[in-house]
């Protein structure tokens, strides 16, 4: 007996609305694992944008080929072969192979790179600052007690020698280690002020004021 009219392109549909909101799920695990760390006064979670990337092409790549799959999968060859069979002849090709393909070569290196970003975040308690890096499973940490300078700076230069605003501030470190404020952050927005001011606080340093990181002075 064939399904009522619409129910597989139903299921595809709910698939892909499914996959999609799986954004929700990889913000929230970037925020479990912030919180994770420790209590904290501020935290600072990875840029949103990294969670959009995967969600996009898994609902775009895989609800076609994972219903004609299912579909072939419980018996239902003829549906499955009627829905390949109409799009192969619109795309004259094998697209139910090339759908496979693409969900494997495509939408399997974005799962990976974008699950090796849920450690990412910065976590500002009263004693130090711990930074989540990328693909990293502990969090590195940067005691307040060993801040010995704290620098303000504008932006950065392009290769064109071009200045690009993108306000930050820079903590250096005893052991020679360098904090970025908005060490997090997208590379090309400000740091937030509270930020700014609660690492000023914390760390009891005055700023200097350069224009950009290769102004800061060396030791």
């Amino acid at each position: 007996m064939p399904l009522p009219t619409g129910v597989i392109g139903g299921t595809m549909w709910a698939l892909g609305i499914g996959f999609a909101l799986t954004f929700f799920l990889l913000r929230d695990a970037n925020r479990l694992w912030a919180r994770a760390d420790g209590q904290s006064v501020l935290t600072l979670y990875a840029t949103p944008w990294i969670w959009c990337f995967l969600p996009f092409f898994s609902a775009l790549a895989i609800p076609w080929p994972l219903t004609v799959w299912y579909l072939r999968r419980v018996g239902r060859k003829d549906e499955a072969d009627n829905i390949a069979g109409v799009a192969d002849r619109k795309g004259g090709m094998d697209t139910f192979r090339v759908m496979k393909w693409m969900g494997i070569a495509l939408v399997g290196p974005i799962a990976l790179f974008t699950l090796l970003a849920i450690p990412v975040h910065l976590s500002i308690n009263d004693s130090e600052v711990r930074l989540g890096h990328y693909a990293s499973i502990r969090a590195e940490r940067f005691p307040f007690s060993e801040a010995r300078r704290a620098t303000l700076i504008d932006g950065y230069r392009l290769r064109d020698g071009s200045f690009q605003r993108a306000r930050d501030i820079v903590i250096d470190f005893a052991d020679g280690r360098r904090l970025r404020g908005n060490a997090v952050g997208d590379g090309g927005t400000d740091v937030e002020e509270r930020v700014v001011q609660l690492l000023l606080d914390k760390t009891g340093l005055r700023p200097a004021h350069v224009l950009t990181l290769e102004d800061i002075p060396s030791k």
